[in-house]
């Protein structure tokens, strides 16, 4: 009896924790619509019908906030992210400058590769550790500095952060990767001062992109985990990897933002095989991958659970928990070695016969609810600045289209899921074919066996053998139950190896170039004139003077012209002069004419004028210039 208790005990921690492929019949709650690795119950965070709250999210992650108690994001791979503000300051006195603290992820990273502000690409020379760098080329040129910090948690103060008010040397931000800026204002006087200005007013927007976290490589683990694998987590070597299984791994065992799992708590012989799989180059037909790969924000408001489920989605993982440990498998042909194999006779762990049945079996076939013949998948585009995307299997009009249609009566039946670690397209159009390949391939069982198969596990391969069915047929096994009589209680999918073919995908569309007009350019008006004389003087009788007595009177004035700007948005012009003698120009005035009067000028006197466009946004661009206008009489 004491056996029994144990066992129920295993496989009901099992159930809770795995993640499943197909939940089953039993319980009858999961179908089709429960895709790899999921389970249908993820609160907030989960795969709606849509992909909503998940298509926000990736977008989400490149916004920039400001808070003081929001959760710090874990960047594994590489994404692009925005980041929380948690300081932002002048230098005080002359508000010249502006300081900007933004966090950007838990833990070390490996690097910060490139760093984009209001959408424009920074030229800077690199964003090494702890290094100020000034942006010397480009936009913002010799108006931004930089000083990025990978997190470590032994990682010094900024001295860039420290020029500005509070910022001490107590502010160190350890563990915490994040980039320190300095932007510096400056009065717009020429065209050059419009395109290098970093903010006008507001603190700007800003992204970088990030290879994530340092981890340790699944892909060198063995089977023993007291003598090859014993080093503590802290004293691990780490490396930049986009495994997902490393990912994972690391995220289990970090006893910071994760769960803090021992080492005794994994099968590591499973999940090396599981990281090699993922490494596998694989030709998708428009080039060569690694079979899986995992380029995630977690959000670590999210639970443990909820972002354990997000993590094995993108390689199609089922984690269960038997005999003490965490295996991990992928749900694939069935060779362990080959992730793209399709064996016609996969190996498997248990033959499931009369012998082994208590009670009969129950064999369900296929219905409109379990199956699907349009697959929709979201994914992280990186092509697109990192925002979501999306492919479809298969085409609409294809063979494959038209043939799944006719066999369901032309009855669509769609499912759309969003994978936010995936940022791979071929990737995804592979996830989406494989899904609804096997939606398709939906004979479900359920029987009730004896201790015999104590020692199988969600996701394992078994033959059933049925003489009164007439089936003899491999399944993958989706939920394991210890009944109140001490029976174990099985449901399991078909399984076809055909499913998990790798063929040859779509190339992707050409996109447009979209080229948007940047609103700091402006062009400058053009054919500025300088016109003086009688025609543009002002005349008049002047009877102020002595006895009141009239006498002619002359206000002296240059008339300047000018051909408009070309630019849609100009609202005004600037106009400025001065002596051509003197050093600084003199602002006459604006208008939104192509003409204006400089009044009162010297006779004789020889002026510089200038004129420039201003836009909506108030940038300004190139002077026209005039030099040396003598002034005629």
């Amino acid at each position: 009896m004491g056996l029994f208790k144990k066992l129920k005990k295993a496989f009901k921690k099992a159930v809770d924790v795995v993640v499943g492929a197909v939940t089953g019949i039993i319980s009858g709650i999961g179908k089709i619509f429960q895709p790899f690795g999921f389970s249908p119950d993820i609160p907030d965070y989960g795969f709606d019908e849509q992909g909503g709250t998940q298509a926000d999210a990736i977008q989400g992650v490149l916004l920039n906030k400001d808070s003081a108690i929001a959760h710090v994001p874990v960047v594994y791979g590489t994404r692009m992210v925005g980041g929380i503000r948690v300081f932002v300051s002048t230098n005080g006195s002359t508000n010249q400058y502006l300081y900007v603290a933004l966090v950007l992820a838990e833990g070390q990273v490996n690097a910060a590769t490139q760093l984009l502000i209001d959408d424009n690409t920074v030229t800077i020379s690199s964003l090494d550790h702890g290094v100020e760098r000034t942006c010397t080329t480009g936009r913002h040129k010799d108006r931004l500095k930089a000083q990025f910090f990978d997190g470590r948690d032994d990682q010094t103060v900024s001295s860039l952060l420290q020029e500005a008010p509070n910022w001490t040397s107590n502010h160190r931000l350890r563990g915490l990767a994040y980039i320190a800026l300095r932007f510096e204002w400056k009065k717009i006087e020429t065209q050059t001062d419009a395109e290098n200005n970093p903010f006008g007013g507001g603190v700007p927007n800003v992204r970088v992109k990030l290879e994530g976290k340092k981890v340790y490589d699944a892909t060198t683990l063995t089977a023993d985990s007291t003598t090859a694998h014993d080093t503590a987590y802290a004293d691990e070597p780490t490396t930049f990897t986009d495994n997902p299984v490393s990912c994972l791994l690391d995220y289990l065992r970090n006893p910071r933002f994760g769960k803090n799992l021992p080492t005794t708590a994994f099968a590591f012989d499973t999940w090396k095989t599981a990281a090699d799989l993922c490494n596998q180059n694989v030709n998708f037909g428009t080039g060569t991958e690694k079979a899986f790969t995992c380029d995630a924000v977690l959000d670590t408001a999210q639970t443990l659970m909820n972002n354990t489920k997000i993590q094995l989605a993108g390689f199609r993982g089922i984690m269960p928990f038997t005999q003490g440990k965490y295996r991990l498998l992928i749900e694939h042909g069935g060779d362990d070695s080959d992730i793209t194999a399709t064996p016609a006779s996969p190996s498997t762990v248990f033959t499931v016969d009369n012998d082994t049945i208590v009670g009969g079996m129950t064999l369900v076939g296929e219905d409109k609810e379990n199956k699907v013949n349009r697959c929709v998948v979201t994914y992280v585009d990186p092509d697109a600045d990192f925002q979501p995307n999306q492919v479809i299997f298969p085409a609409a009009g294809s063979s494959d289209d038209t043939a799944f249609l006719a066999a369901d009566n032309g009855i669509r039946l769609e499912k759309s899921i969003t994978l936010p670690t995936v940022t791979s397209r071929v990737q995804a159009l592979q996830y989406a074919e494989v899904f609804l390949k096997r939606s398709r391939a939906s004979k479900q069982v359920s029987f009730q066996t004896t201790i015999a198969t104590s020692n199988v596990t969600v996701g394992d391969l078994v033959q059933v053998v049925n003489e009164h069915l007439s089936l003899s047929q491999i399944f993958r096994i989706s939920e394991i139950v210890v009944t109140e009589q001490g029976q174990i209680a099985i449901n399991a999918f078909e399984h076809q190896s055909g499913t998990y073919a790798v063929n040859a995908k779509t190339a992707d569309i050409t996109r447009p170039t979209i080229s948007l007009p940047d609103p700091a350019l402006i062009t400058a008006p053009t054919n500025l004139t300088c016109t003086s004389g009688s025609a543009q003087n002002l005349t008049g009788t002047d009877t102020t003077g002595y006895f009141n007595t009239p006498s002619l009177s002359t206000v002296r004035r240059i008339k300047v012209a000018w051909t408009a700007s070309t630019d849609p948005f100009v609202t005004e012009y600037r106009i400025q002069f001065k002596l051509s003698s003197a050093s600084d120009f003199t602002e006459a005035g604006t208008t939104n004419l192509t003409e204006f009067f400089l009044a009162p000028v010297t006779l004789a006197a020889p002026y510089d004028v200038r004129v420039a466009a201003r836009n909506e946004l108030d940038n300004q661009s190139s002077f026209a210039t005039v030099s040396n206008h003598t002034v005629s009489a």
